[in-house]
C-alpha cells in the first residue's frame, strides 16, 4: 500500500468511554488483512492527576507503552511512519482506568487496512 492508497482507506475509530476502566479500541484479526495505525489519542472527562498508561498490542504481544501525565492534558501521538502487525493479526490500544469513579476514559486510533 502507497501512501496515497493510506491515506484514501484511512479511517478513525475510536472506543467507547469507559467509567473506571480500561477503555479499548480493537482492530479484529481479519484473513488477509493487515491493520495500520499511524497515530493514537486518549483523553479522560476530567484532568485525571496521576500518570496514566497507553498501551499497543499486535495480537497478544505488547508492544509500546507509554507513560502520559493526563494533569496536562489528552495524549496524541502521530506516527512518523504508520506501524502494523502481520497480516491475519489483531491491533489492540488500552488506555489504563481513570482511577475513580465518574471518570471516563476513551482513546482512538488513524488506521488503514491492506
Amino acid at each position: 500500500m502507497n501512501q496515497a492508497e493510506m491515506i484514501l482507506n484511512g479511517a478513525a475509530v475510536q472506543s467507547a468511554t469507559a467509567d473506571n476502566a480500561i477503555a479499548t479500541v480493537t482492530l479484529a484479526a481479519t484473513q488477509g488483512v493487515r491493520h495500520f495505525i499511524a497515530g493514537i489519542d486518549a483523553d479522560y472527562s476530567v484532568a485525571v492527576a496521576l500518570i496514566k498508561t497507553i498501551t499497543l498490542k499486535f495480537g497478544a504481544t505488547t508492544v509500546f507503552v507509554w507513560r502520559w501525565d493526563f494533569s496536562k492534558g489528552p495524549f496524541q501521538r502521530n506516527f512518523p511512519v504508520a506501524v502494523h502487525g502481520d497480516y491475519n493479526q489483531a491491533v489492540t490500544v488500552e488506555l489504563e482506568a481513570a482511577g475513580n469513579g465518574g471518570q471516563t476514559g476513551r482513546v482512538g486510533v488513524w488506521k488503514a487496512t491492506a
